[in-house]
């Protein structure tokens, strides 16, 4: 699907922008260096209010409640699927941007209607060349080393870190894919927490030993003992290590929990799905993923969750956690005299991962 195939007018993403659901931003460039943020949700008489220039709006997660943006992903299955976290889709008027700027992570940016002129510096900056007391991290100077004016169906990819100055020709909208890139702090603050919760009781009493002739010496059996009780816990190269990982990088963001269907899913369900020619999709806001743990064990992950396979599974699992619709045909082969793969879709269903699709 071609980004500029299938484009949100700017009032339609306006209508979106006034729903609680949706996270969204407004920008305004009030000149001589002055910008206004403002959050969302918003109303008609915001809107009415404007300039008539130099403003963007922004919003959040579009592809999660609309199919047609979430098909654009499609065309980056190059892209591990764990990396992908949103599509934000921005509308901006004549000289709107959200200003120079850098990002910790990557980002394609699909310019979908009118023109946007994008200016790159690959020079360092840090926090002390931002504009002080501005909730927007904007750069107080900019020094262009390439530029670049982007129109319909155009693509740009922008490396984490490199600092961008988007500024529109005119009206315009852009489709900005957005990737998950947890940092060291991210990754050790829930890896960490996780140990916190495997931990036992066992205590820390000291060594058996007698006292030392300095009663507040620490004793290098008490460091012995005390490496011992934590080296009972999980490492880095741990089954448990690699479980934790995969559950971290499906967890949704806490507004995009699923659940389940109103009534549980039986075996004549499905099979009923399946006779009357209709598949199953994922849900638009799951998050799936698969490993191999070792040569006996294979891990689905999805939500933050688990469930554990053998290797006979790895062709449902791996379809079960590539792929965002499955044909009544696919289905139907997957169950063929598998017994377990029918479990694994009625679980998957109830848990409200997959639903009946609606486009079959």
């Amino acid at each position: 699907m071609a980004p500029d195939s299938f484009t949100l007018s700017p009032d339609e993403l306006a209508g979106l922008a006034c729903e609680e659901e949706f996270e969204s931003r407004l920008i305004i460039e009030d000149g001589d260096g002055a910008w206004t943020l403002r959050h969302g949700p918003f109303s008609d008489d915001d809107f009415a209010s404007l300039p008539d220039s130099r403003w963007t709006l922004l919003v959040q997660d579009v592809d999660k409640y609309v199919p047609e943006v979430a098909r654009l992903i499609e065309g980056f299955d190059f892209v591990p699927a764990w990396r992908i976290d949103d599509i934000m889709i921005s509308y901006a008027t004549d000289q709107g941007g959200v200003g120079p700027h850098t990002d910790a992570y990557d980002v394609f940016l699909m310019q979908a209607r009118g023109r946007r002129r994008w200016r790159i510096s690959e020079r360092p900056y840090t926090d002390a060349d931002l504009i002080p007391g501005l909730e927007q991290r904007i750069l107080s100077h900019f020094e262009t080393e390439q530029e670049w004016v982007l129109e319909p169906g155009d693509v740009l990819y922008l490396p984490p870190g490199v600092a961008h100055w988007g500024t529109a020709e005119g009206e315009c909208v852009t489709y900005s894919l957005g990737f998950r890139a947890p940092s060291q702090q991210d990754l050790a603050a829930d890896w960490y927490q996780y140990l916190v919760s495997l931990a036992g009781d066992r205590r820390l009493s000291g060594p058996g030993s007698p006292v030392s002739s300095s009663p507040a010496e620490l004793d290098p059996a008490v460091f012995d003992q005390a490496r011992d009780l934590l080296d009972l816990l999980p490492d880095t190269r741990s089954r448990a290590f690699r479980l934790w990982l995969g559950r971290h990088l499906t967890e949704p963001k806490p507004q995009f929990q699923i659940m389940p269907p109103a009534d549980s899913w039986e075996t004549r369900d499905l099979d009923e799905l399946i006779a009357r020619g209709s598949g199953l999709r994922r849900h638009p806001f799951a998050r799936t993923a698969w490993a191999r743990l070792s040569d006996q064990e294979l891990a689905l992950f999805y939500q933050g969750h688990s469930l554990i396979h053998s290797p006979d599974r790895e062709a449902a699992v791996k379809q079960l956690a590539d792929r965002r619709r499955l044909a009544a045909a696919d289905l139907a082969t997957l169950i063929d005299g598998n017994t377990g793969n029918r479990d694994l879709l009625l679980q998957l269903i109830n848990e409200g991962i997959l639903e009946p699709d609606e486009d079959d």
